[in-house]
């Protein structure tokens, strides 16, 4: 156990890195004098049950002897042949998932018939901010080739500040229009679709909206249909499980009666929105909005009103930060 209580960067000043050897074999398998070593390097949450860390480096590292150092796969799984003994199995650098960066230094014993190890976030070290740049030299000093591997993980993590991502949202909504001078509201019922694009909290929702109105209060019956664009800002991180957000709206279409050789009018909305997506799964969500805005028929003489409308439907993800 006095071989465990070293710390890791005293085992890396005093050994030479290793390339591993990558294998394909189960774990505790013997092979010639050393033994099959398997670890899995996953993370999850609530919304994503399951996230491999590809292509993510770790060091086996012992007092007296080289350290090895690996990558895991696109399964987030890395197997190297070890002579058996005492080890510690660690990350030269830690990883960013959804704005937390996770790394491991664990002991490992190397022997027959031994178990895959997990790493995973129960076991994880977890830190909001990214390591010193001051850590990294000191680490690279150290380790020459661990070094060079980290920094190609750390590439591939540096975007996590600006997160990417896209998705498609359908549903259906219902709600109450007013227009003209009458003191009613008219029912009605509709349909949207759009797709979504966002860098970090912000996004743009590019769609279309369909809306009938048919119980005939102060409006005759008919239909109002058009192109959108929303503007978003969403309240938390855009991998969170619940992402509430705040938006504006604009809308430009046509609104069309029901009458027979009835004309086609221009109509313009703009307004504010308010919703939320809850995760049901790794890339769907279910998608719940309210949408007030002001509304404009360029008739003779033209008409302006009240559109509002509820909407509920689902959020298909592209790709995102929980893929």
């Amino acid at each position: 156990m006095r071989i465990i209580g070293f710390s890791l960067a005293g085992l890396l000043a005093g050994a030479v890195p290793v390339g591993a050897q990558v294998v394909r074999a189960d774990p505790g398998v013997v092979i010639g004098d050393r033994i099959a070593v398997r670890v899995n390097v996953t993370l999850s949450d609530e919304e994503t049950p399951y996230y491999p860390v590809r292509g993510f480096t770790l060091a086996f590292a012992r007092p007296t002897a080289d350290t090895v150092v690996g990558r895991t796969d696109e399964a987030g799984v890395l197997t190297v042949l070890l002579p058996p003994g005492d080890y510690v199995v660690a990350s030269p650098r830690p990883v960013a998932w959804k704005g937390v960066w996770y790394g491991w230094s664990m002991p490992l014993v190397v022997r027959r018939d031994m178990r895959a190890i997990d790493l995973n976030r129960r076991n994880a070290r977890v830190s909001g901010t990214a390591p010193s740049t001051a850590t990294d030299n000191s680490r690279s000093a150290q380790s020459g080739r661990a070094a060079s591997a980290t920094g190609t993980a750390a590439s591939g993590t540096s975007s996590e500040g600006s997160i990417r991502w896209l998705s498609i949202e359908v549903g259906g909504e219902g709600g109450i229009t007013q227009l003209g001078m009458g003191t009613g509201s008219d029912a009605g019922y509709g349909g949207s679709g759009s797709f979504v694009g966002g860098i970090g909290p912000f996004a743009l929702a590019l769609g279309y909206r369909y809306t009938r109105l048919r119980y005939g209060g102060e409006l005759e019956s008919g239909n109002m249909s058009g192109a959108t664009a929303e503007l978003r800002y969403h309240l938390r991180p855009g991998a969170a499980p619940v992402r509430p957000y705040i938006g504006a709206i604009a809308e430009t279409g046509t609104w069309e009666g029901d009458d027979v050789g009835a004309e086609k009018f221009d109509v313009t909305m703009f307004g504010g929105t308010a919703g939320a997506q809850f995760g049901l799964a790794t890339s769907v969500r279910l998608h719940v909005a309210m949408t007030v805005a002001g509304t404009n028929i360029r008739s003779s003489p033209n008409t302006s009103g009240l559109f509002t409308t509820a909407h509920v439907g689902l959020t298909f993800d592209i790709f995102s930060p929980a893929r």
